[in-house]
């Protein structure tokens, strides 16, 4: 086949007209937001009265079929557009929490910093766009009348029923497939303008979180705080040689109440428990000159001296 009747894929844009080019997309851009905030009337504009047909050329069946696929055309036209405003609705779901979290983020590392104050304004900038975005895809997915044959197209004016005519048919299907050509290309521009800024929200985000992740980088990283909740149950070698000398402490203390005390033994049992003093004494400061421990060290009772 001549590929002369083959279509090809869109061809690139010519260099000196790259930049005519994005003025274009700009000013569009511009056009849609425009369209957001701009209220417009339920129905498209009334289109000329259909002419009437030509009795040389008859209206048969197969351009009735055609009309009601043109029609039919329109319709699917609309369903399409509806999922694909529903479709947005979809992301802009993951990107709002998101978008909220890293905000009150921000907000509470910025400080002084310029970087991160930088970093906020796209990320406000980044909300208004996707809250453009939100309100363009409600208005797509808005109720809009609809244009379709009722019961007009069979009933008079006095309720009896009209003469069937394919010509009248046709013109009817045409009518009403024109009318709602027109709100699809309405909205199709909400759709059009819901995806844009959502994109360029994400973009805007994008652009943001390169040096704010630098900034993050360079910060210290905070020490771990580490608290340690009920009792504590220590086992080393210090703590079981000083539960030894209390008991044998107590052992010789409850032979002295028994006995009569002498004064050797009184005077043993005080070197006894100087030394206890000076093991406990010890024991303290290795605990507290120890990192990382939030521990206090057991406390021992000590018997009364005699």
């Amino acid at each position: 086949m001549n590929r002369r009747f083959i279509a090809q894929p869109p061809e690139a844009v010519k260099r000196p007209s790259v930049v005519e080019h994005f003025k274009q997309m700009f000013h569009r851009t511009g056009y849609i937001v425009w369209q957001i905030v701009t209220p417009f009337k339920s129905r498209p504009k009334e289109i000329d009265p259909l002419p009437d047909p030509d009795p040389i050329h008859e209206v048969t069946e197969s351009h009735v079929k055609q009309c009601q696929w043109i029609f039919d055309q329109a319709e699917e036209r609309r369903v399409h557009l509806e999922q694909k405003a529903q479709s947005t609705f979809g992301l802009m779901i993951f990107l709002v929490p998101l978008l909220a979290s890293l905000f009150v983020f921000i907000i509470s590392k910025a400080g002084s910093s310029s970087t991160l104050i930088f970093t906020l304004a796209f990320v406000c900038l980044a909300a208004v766009f996707l809250l453009l975005g939100f309100i363009s895809a409600v208005r797509a997915v808005a109720v809009k009348e609809s244009e379709t044959l009722f019961l007009d197209s069979v009933l008079s004016e006095d309720g009896q029923f009209l003469k069937y005519s394919e010509a009248f048919h046709a013109r009817g299907l045409l009518y009403c497939a024109s009318m709602n050509t027109a709100t699809n290309d309405h909205t199709a521009q909400f759709v059009k303008g819901a995806h844009i800024l959502t994109s360029a929200a994400v973009l805007v985000l994008l652009i943001a979180s390169v040096p704010t992740s630098m900034v993050f980088l360079r910060f210290p990283s905070s020490p771990t705080e580490m608290k340690i909740v009920g009792p504590v149950d220590f086992s080393s070698p210090e703590l079981s040689r000083l539960r030894d000398d209390v008991t044998n402490l107590r052992s010789d203390n409850q032979k002295l109440s028994d006995t009569k005390a002498s004064a050797d033994g009184l005077k043993q049992l005080i070197e006894k428990v100087a030394q206890l003093n000076a093991k406990l004494t010890e024991l303290q400061k290795t605990k507290q000159d120890r990192p990382n421990k939030a521990a206090n060290p057991p406390q021992v009772q000590l018997p009364p001296n005699p």
